[in-house]
């Protein structure tokens, strides 16, 4: 039986470019798939695109006020620019905001209807009297009723539940940061939970790994029918209601078939089920965590109630990337983004460090000194340097690559070729399992026997110009492999070789004409890690980075203030709601003093106030100030060491 793959990439979010995050769980990897499958012979192809619509999308257009299309087609161009200078290729690049998306999934919707999946129902929806509309999802934050931590729209960013937005407790319209009224409205459902049985017999025979299916038969238990309609106006229309757009989750997945069909009719082959009988068709979805229930419950669900089309053969769910230790956060600029890290580096060193620096399925870290470490003390010190002294040693002697007839090899050399084919089938087998990691492992340990064999043999020491031949065509040989064996992972730096040796990406010597070496994989200096990381992430000197003027001090408005009240938020872990006197009057304020203070020995107790601070909602309760404080594990008030007035100016 024949064999298909199809690969797709999680659909980047037209809302910003991509950073290191973005390309380690989903991009990279994926790429490297192609790669391999292609290089082995195999029918592959690489769908990728950009997600174009939600809500998300229609707040940054009205905060920045231009079209939902302009923002659209700006990070579009960005992501495309980004994945291309990482060598990511794809067969078919598309978005969802397009007439082949549109057109296929209002026809997706259509069957789901025809096939009973689809209802109407009448709900309680926020809406904004201000704003004059409903709001959609990430239009109304709050607290969430579970956890108390912050929540948006139908998700909570600490506990991970999925929330009616409605039940939020103190909920705000993002825009106006009024507060909403609930009314009434009829949206489309789709029945997921008419499926638990199917999709528990899916996920049960599917090659989905276990981490991923774990997690998809907890979120079956619970399984509840999907709201796929939204009132706003940016999106798919609804095919029986232009009045309204599909729910981002519901048509965004259809981009997979619909950038498929930009092939052409050969889409078919790939997706629809009677054409798959004499070959087994493989569709691989890589994502990242934060989607693989998407992936593995509701996206199954809608085919399976579809009922034509193939199902995923695996979700390969890539973990989080931290950065130096600390959770990357694009709002508070600790970030790499793609284009900056390129600007410094060959981006097949990131390829290479993002694939070998843990299992693709665990969280991981990036720092800048192991990324350095690392390229120099395995890919340069180990593959690089035998790599290079092979080449340097061929080209002083002969001038092109050495081909001889192998019944002539010793025992030795033989034996070095034969690892060369056990190494190469024990990295197939890591490659098909999305092992990334233990395949460039298998790659650093041809290396090492490599540097062993070479320093064995001795060849500068060897006056037989035949047993030399012999002895740099095994070497040879063996670089051969190795390249053949990176090539996925480091394309361009692998091509590059390949040109210096006159060769092809194969594993067979031609012995052609060798051009003068160079070196191709280039240490790593301090001063270049030093200058990326300054730069990058807008590290200055300490001292540097805290001075402030006298004009900047005079600035705050720094006051002795008095508490009159104090009282828990509900649901919160963290915070105390205040009520403070400043002199001239009397503030609401929000301090993250719980559990190092109880509301009733702050009454009475004099601090110290920053009064110009702007006023922010912390879990939905608005904090006109800030109290000062000090410490990480233990937490202290600063407050007046002697007794001064109420309202008394800190200067």
């Amino acid at each position: 039986m024949g064999e298909r793959y199809l690969i797709t990439t999680a659909l980047a979010y037209t809302n910003g470019p991509l950073h290191l995050g973005h390309v380690r769980s989903t991009y990279i990897p994926a790429d490297v798939m192609r790669r391999y499958l292609k290089m082995i012979g195999k029918d592959v192809v690489h769908i990728g695109g950009t997600d174009n619509h939600g809500v998300p999308i229609t707040i940054t257009a009205e905060k920045e006020g231009v079209s939902p299309e302009e923002i659209v087609n700006k990070y579009h161009e960005e992501i495309k620019r980004d994945l291309d200078s990482l060598s990511i290729e794809f067969d078919s690049y598309g978005k969802t905001h397009s007439e082949i998306h549109i057109k296929t999934a209002q026809e997706f919707y259509l069957k789901l209807k025809e096939n009973s999946y689809i209802y109407e129902k009448e709900i309680e929806q926020f809406y904004c009297p201000h704003c004059k509309k409903f709001l959609a999802d990430r239009y109304v934050e709050g607290t969430c009723p579970y956890c108390g931590g912050e929540a948006r729209g139908d998700h909570c960013e600490i506990c991970g539940r999925h929330l009616e937005p409605t039940k939020l407790i103190d909920p705000y319209c993002v825009i106006c940061k009024g507060t909403p009224e609930i009314r009434k409205t009829k949206h489309r459902f789709f029945k997921l939970s008419a499926l638990a049985k199917e999709l528990k017999e899916y996920i049960k025979n599917s090659k989905i790994p276990d981490y991923v299916k774990n997690m998809a038969y907890r979120w079956i238990e619970e399984l509840h029918d999907w709201d796929i309609s939204r009132d706003i106006s940016w999106g798919v229309p609804l095919p029986d209601d232009n009045s309204q757009v599909m729910y981002v989750w519901l048509e965004a997945p259809i981009g997979y078939i619909s950038f498929t069909k930009m092939l052409g009719d050969v889409w078919k082959d790939y997706w629809l089920k009677d054409r798959g009988k004499d070959v087994d068709v493989n569709i691989w979805h890589f994502i990242g965590k934060d989607i693989a229930i998407h992936h593995s419950v509701f996206w199954p669900g809608m085919l399976i109630a579809h009922g034509e089309y193939n199902l995923p053969t695996s979700v390969i769910s890539g973990g989080y990337l931290t950065l130096e230790k600390k959770k990357m956060s694009t709002s508070k600029r600790w970030v790499v983004w793609v284009k900056d890290f390129i600007k410094y580096f060959h981006p097949d060193y990131l390829r290479y460090f993002l694939m070998i620096n843990a299992p693709l399925n665990k969280d991981c870290d990036f720092s800048f000194e192991d990324f350095q470490k690392r390229i120099n003390t395995e890919l340069i010190a180990i593959i690089g340097n035998f790599i290079h002294r092979t080449l340097v040693f061929i080209y002083r002697k002969f001038k092109k690559i050495i081909k001889v007839d192998r019944g002539r090899l010793k025992e030795e050399d033989l034996k070095l070729l034969e690892r060369c084919e056990e190494i190469k089938e024990k990295y197939h087998g890591h490659m098909m399992e999305f092992n990334f990691k233990e395949a460039l492992m298998d790659i650093i340990h041809l290396a090492q026997e490599g540097n062993n064999y070479f320093q064995k043999m001795e060849p500068w020491n060897v006056k037989e110009e035949e047993r030399l031949k012999e002895i740099l065509y095994t070497c040879g040989v063996t670089v051969k492999y190795i390249i053949y064996l990176l090539y996925p992972f480091m394309p361009n730096k692998c091509m590059e070789l390949l040109d210096i040796m006159n060769e092809e990406l194969d594993l067979d010597i031609r012995g052609g004409e060798l051009k003068k070496v160079k070196v191709v994989f280039k240490k790593i200096e301090n001063k270049e890690v030093e200058l990326a990381k300054k730069e990058i992430l807008n590290i200055k000197d300490k001292k540097e980075e805290n001075m402030i003027t006298i004009e900047d001090f005079a600035k705050l408005d720094l006051r002795i203030g008095q508490i009159l009240e104090a009282e828990e938020i509900p649901r919160s872990k963290k915070l105390l709601k205040l009520i403070v006197d400043i002199g001239d009057e009397k503030r609401q304020i929000v301090a993250g003093i719980k559990g190092h203070y109880a509301p009733e020995e702050l009454v009475g107790k004099k601090v110290v106030v920053l009064c110009n601070l702007k006023p922010a909602k912390l879990c939905g309760v608005e904090s006109q100030g800030m109290i000062l404080a000090g410490g990480e594990e233990t937490v202290a008030l600063l407050v007046p060491d002697r007794d001064i007035p109420v309202g008394s100016m800190i200067k």
